[in-house]
């Protein structure tokens, strides 16, 4: 099985789901290559929060073993060889072939399916992006521990670029493979789900119509709402009052009239703390144009969080916080659950960006600003 995939969220995803196939038996035959005579081959169900048996079959001495069960409609299995290979199905009334060596992190390959094409193609996609991270991880290591930091800050925007095609390449798939689950599957490859709701309810919605008595798509669907974002590009940002680190209330809504990058960060924050030189030379750069930084601390302690503003040069005056982790009456209110996380407002308050960082927030004050 191919170690990148995180089934997390399937597991979570899929109960059963009545299908509007007439022909709901379903054959599965297969080869092992490395036979163990009797061996267990089981097919197994993923349930809410558990993977339950099927069907158990016996490979004979050739490696070649047969599974015939019935299905209620498209579902999410699995295919367990030996207890070593383990490989995800869906069956959706179509005969299978399986192709597996009977090792651990052995090849293993499914055909005989539109969906199990779609998998593979899945797989294939992550197992070259996932060689790509790898690159650029050393890339970046090697840049960090040599001191440059423009290559680091550079890297940096590449890694974001890389992401954000990553995540356009998953959001087509997901949209041009008709009438498939693997829609489903793709979702959990997608990281920030609350910036691509709009996306994923469009997909719920065509789902709906592709799969009306799909359980899996119902089901999506409900759950899809706890993604909701709590604010979108255009909509008036929600005023924040909270302490700054001499106990004097600050509110977000003091600032009207300037640009302003309303930046949700740590000291403990790794990402945020290496995306603080930016925003300071930005700050320096176009404060008398009017644009200034409201910064909102998930900081528990008050210590760490004044020593942060101090080696970071964060010279701008609003930092406000109640010391409360994720658990901010800030962060609860604008629904964040990782940090960093920035919001660039207009003058009126209202969003005209949303996780703008490195180069890209760059890009978008000098649209508004100039060079």
């Amino acid at each position: 099985m191919r170690k990148f995939f995180a089934f997390a969220m399937l597991v979570a995803l899929v109960a059963s789901c009545a299908g509007t196939k007439q022909d709901n038996t379903v054959k599965i035959t297969g080869t092992i290559e490395n036979a163990i005579p009797q061996g267990e081959v089981i097919l197994e169900k993923f349930q809410i929060g558990e993977v339950s048996p099927v069907f158990t079959a016996y490979s004979d001495h050739n490696g070649n073993f047969e599974i015939e069960t019935t299905i209620d409609g498209p579902g999410f299995y699995r295919i367990n060889i030996y207890g070593k290979q383990f490989e995800t199905l869906i069956l959706d009334g179509e005969d299978l072939k399986v192709e597996a060596t009977g090792e651990v992190d052995g090849p293993i390959n499914v055909t005989g399916s539109d969906d199990m094409q779609y998998i593979n193609e899945l797989y294939d996609y992550l197992g070259g992006y996932q060689e790509k991270v790898q690159d650029f991880n050393q890339r970046y290591i090697q840049a960090r521990n040599s001191g440059d930091t423009q290559l680091v800050e550079d890297l940096t925007t590449e890694g974001l670029a890389m992401e954000a095609e990553k995540v356009k390449r998953l959001k087509e798939m997901a949209w041009n493979y008709e009438s498939s689950l693997v829609s489903l599957l793709i979702t959990d490859f997608i990281p920030n789900k609350t910036d691509e709701f709009l996306f994923l309810d469009s997909l719920s919605q065509k789902l709906q119509k592709e799969l009306p008595s799909s359980k899996d798509v119902q089901f999506f669907s409900t759950q899809l709402e706890n993604f909701r974002p709590a604010i979108n590009v255009g909509d008036i940002a929600m005023d924040i009052t909270l302490p700054n680190p001499d106990g004097e209330m600050m509110s977000l809504s003091d600032l009207r009239g300037k640009y302003v990058l309303l930046d949700f960060w740590a000291a403990w924050c790794g990402p945020c703390r290496r995306e603080n030189p930016n925003v300071v030379n930005l700050y320096n750069k176009y404060k008398d144009d009017g644009f200034t930084v409201f910064s909102v601390s998930l900081d528990r302690g008050k210590d760490k969080w004044v020593e942060a503003i101090e080696k970071d040069g964060l010279v701008w005056p609003n930092h406000v916080s109640d010391l409360k982790y994720f658990q901010s009456e800030a962060a609860i209110q604008y629904k964040i659950n990782a940090i960093p996380f920035a919001l660039l407002l207009d003058p009126e308050g209202r969003v005209i960006g949303k996780n703008l960082r490195g180069q890209f927030l760059r890009d978008k004050l000098e649209s508004i600003f100039g060079e």
